[in-house]
């Protein structure tokens, strides 16, 4: 069974795959620009001292995203049995 959830959401080291990024978002463009794009998988890899930003693995590479940024980024993970 598949669910979809904001990418902030989204438990460290858990694989999940790109299904949207929110339309009129400020930031959409340049999301999209750096490599998160629909179907690409990204991995959450561990937050700051404050819990922001958290560093995710998407296509080859370590990036640092906010919280509020990645709220806006909708990904589809695997429930784990």
């Amino acid at each position: 069974m598949m669910n979809t959830m904001p990418l902030s959401c989204i438990p460290i080291g858990t694989s999940g795959e790109i299904v949207a990024i929110k339309s009129g978002f400020k930031n959409r463009s340049r999301l999209i620009e750096l490599g998160f794009t629909k179907n690409t998988e990204v991995i959450p890899l561990h937050t700051g001292p404050g819990g922001d930003p958290t560093a995710y693995f998407v296509r080859g590479a370590v990036m640092a995203l906010r919280n509020e940024d990645a709220d806006n980024i909708f990904i589809r993970v695997k429930e784990e049995y």
